[in-house]
């Protein structure tokens, strides 16, 4: 008796289903949600800010995301307002505007390469004061407030400027890996600082067998440290071996030229050192992933950061002399242009 009432209980949710037509969704109702990333560096001139929106359909999320107008706002109405070191507003407000880039990478999810920001543009914010982002959405649909204070006290490491001391990653005549040298960039991060990261720029120009001179650029990301007690160190050796990894050997080439070697030093504001803590893949068995905002009204992050660039720096003789004739670049055909070594065979010839 069990299974014949089991039997005819399907029939009629069969007969059921074919015969309703209710249509649902899994989404609630949509609510205007602003999303917004900036980061001030007082050693800029132009400051971008970019304000997008969260969306919602019932269709697919990666189409919507490719969508630039699923992103945006219809209307925007931006400022930034400045504060002095006691609370006080000084008077100064930037009115935000929009411009269009085309430099977005084409490998995420979302529309590309070009993407709407908004700017204002000021040489002379200054470190001690605080900047405040207020914007209104849609006929005032939606607002938003954020609040940050830049980097102050940051000092970069003096000595290493072009014409006063050369980089020296290896001494005149290496044999082993000890003789190889790590530059020390000593320099002071300052207050309101969460974590710096540094590298460098190699750039270099390559003569070929045409005549014809091509110049190139190479950069390297060391790496990112929270302790801010730590000085950036610069590998000699993991210089030449990372030369050897990302310089392929080229036939075609007479001679490679060394035209300068840039030093980056970044430093980041507490708050956005804490959004990128925050915004680490999950990696435990929970799954759960922690959000971090200091947007009210909405979403993202808006905060500070130093960027500091050293441009030009040359490499002493011993280290110009490895990496012509080193165990690890010989092979790359870089020259010294140093009257030292004028008698070498890896002298530049004009």
């Amino acid at each position: 008796m069990l299974k014949h009432f089991t039997l005819l209980g399907i029939f009629g949710l069969l007969i059921g289903l074919n015969s309703c037509e209710t249509e649902f969704s899994l989404n609630g109702d949509y609510q205007i949600t602003p999303v917004v990333f900036g980061l001030l560096d007082e050693s800029d001139s132009v400051h971008l800010i970019k304000i997008t929106k969260a969306f919602l359909g019932d269709g697919n999320n990666l189409v919507y995301a490719k969508n630039p107008d699923s992103n945006y706002f219809a209307q925007v109405d931006a400022r930034i307002t400045e504060y002095n070191f006691e609370g006080d507003a000084t008077g100064r407000v930037w009115q935000l505007k929009d411009t269009i880039i085309e430099n977005k990478s084409t490998d995420g999810v979302f529309y590309s390469p070009e993407q709407k920001v908004y700017y204002f543009t000021a040489n002379d914010l200054v470190s001690d004061y605080a900047y405040q982002l207020d914007a209104d959405f849609n006929e005032g649909q939606a607002s938003i407030t954020a609040f940050t204070g830049l980097i102050k006290n940051f000092s970069a490491p003096s000595k290493y400027d072009p014409g006063i001391q050369k980089l020296s990653f290896a001494i005149n005549n290496v044999d082993e890996d000890k003789d190889y040298k790590v530059v020390r960039a000593d320099f002071t991060p300052g207050t309101n600082v969460g974590l710096f990261q540094y590298g460098y720029t190699f750039n270099w120009e390559e003569h070929y067998e045409s005549g014809e001179v091509k110049t190139f650029s190479l950069y390297r990301n060391i790496g990112t440290e929270d302790d801010l007690s730590s000085a950036p160190l610069y590998s000699g050796i993991e210089f030449y071996r990372w030369i050897q990894e990302s310089i392929p050997d080229d036939p075609e080439v007479v001679t490679r030229k060394v035209i300068g070697f840039d030093m980056h030093i970044s430093v980041a504001h507490s708050t956005f050192a804490q959004y990128l803590s925050v915004s680490q893949p999950v990696s435990g068995i929970a799954q759960v992933q922690p959000v971090f905002t200091n947007i009210e009204g909405g979403y993202g992050l808006f905060s500070s950061r130093k960027q500091y660039i050293k441009k030009d720096l040359q490499l002493d003789a011993p280290s110009t002399k490895e990496l012509a004739n080193g165990q690890f670049t010989i092979t790359k055909r870089f020259c010294s242009s140093y009257p030292a070594h004028s008698d070498e065979s890896y002298y530049c010839e004009e």
